[in-house]
């Protein structure tokens, strides 16, 4: 019996020391917790603050992103309107600017004609791609006179007596007959050069003897040989009077005659010697001197 009692004091105390060793076990825990609950909780807050900056920043980025590409249109919109207020400025200016008549629009004959492009006609309106000395940049050049090609019959009806001339002559008048042969070939060949010499200095005279209406000024271009030359002009509003004349029976039949042209120019006087259609020329001459008068009453003469 007693026996019996000292094993139930033993387990008793066994409990008791179990007890208090669980007892111990939770004061030790509740040290430690509460240190890990802390570091837990700093921890928690640590990554609450950077989420928190982390989002400020992306909503202060996408906030300047914003801002920027509000600035940005807003920038592009006042460019646009810019723009806009200058293109109306230039469209009011070119609007309140008299606008240049063609010469289709003020001359009959240039309305009627259609360009030449005969580079060997003596009546020739507005030549395309022709040019010359001394042209100004924005100066188109209306029509281009030279004598009627009538006047050129002289020279070529003496051109061919001169060519017939060794072939009829030669077996009635027996000049060369003690000259030998040799020498008159070369005698035959130089008559012949000087022919030639003579029939191309006819023609580049005629061809180079030209007068030129352009929609600023008149020009005569005196031809004299490969080097000299001499040319007047004068410009439209200094043109006074102009004057028609038509004499002869070839003159009537052909159409042609003589334009003189009086200018307040440092050359007073202009003969258009032996043109085709002078009513022509002296009809659209008058439409360029009044065009002249309205462009500087519509203020369209720079």
């Amino acid at each position: 019996m007693a026996k019996t009692i000292f094993s139930a004091s033993k387990r008793q105390q066994d409990q008791r020391v179990q007890e208090l060793e669980a007892e111990l076990r939770r004061l030790k825990n509740e040290e430690v917790h509460p240190t890990l609950n802390s570091e837990i909780g700093v921890a928690e807050n640590h990554n609450f603050q950077t989420e928190t900056i982390d989002k400020h920043s992306k909503k202060t980025e996408e906030t300047g992103m914003k801002d920027q590409t509000t600035s940005n249109t807003e920038r592009s919109l006042e460019n646009k309107k810019l723009e806009n207020k200058k293109d109306e400025v230039e469209g009011d200016e070119l609007n309140s600017q008299p606008l240049e008549r063609k010469p289709e629009e003020y001359s009959e004959l240039m309305k009627d004609e259609s360009p030449t492009t005969n580079p060997l006609a003596a009546f020739v309106v507005r030549p395309p791609g022709a040019k010359f000395i001394n042209q100004h940049i924005k100066e188109k050049i209306l029509l281009v006179l030279r004598q009627h090609p009538v006047v050129n019959l002289k020279w070529m009806f003496l051109t061919i007596i001169l060519v017939l001339a060794p072939f009829v002559l030669f077996p009635y008048f027996p000049f060369f007959d003690f000259v030998p042969g040799r020498f008159q070939f070369f005698i035959l060949l130089g008559w012949y050069l000087l022919i030639s010499a003579y029939v191309i200095e006819n023609f580049l005279y005629w061809y180079y003897n030209i007068y030129i209406i352009t929609d600023e000024r008149i020009i005569d271009i005196d031809f004299y040989s490969l080097i000299y030359r001499s040319v007047s002009e004068a410009k439209i509003d200094k043109i006074e009077d102009v004057t028609a004349t038509t004499a002869g029976l070839f003159a009537g039949v052909f159409n042609y005659g003589n334009i003189t042209i009086q200018t307040a120019a440092e050359k007073r006087e202009f003969d258009f010697n032996k043109v085709p259609q002078p009513a022509k020329v002296t009809k659209f001459l008058n439409e360029l001197i009044l065009e002249e008068e309205r462009e500087k009453n519509e203020g369209r003469v720079m």
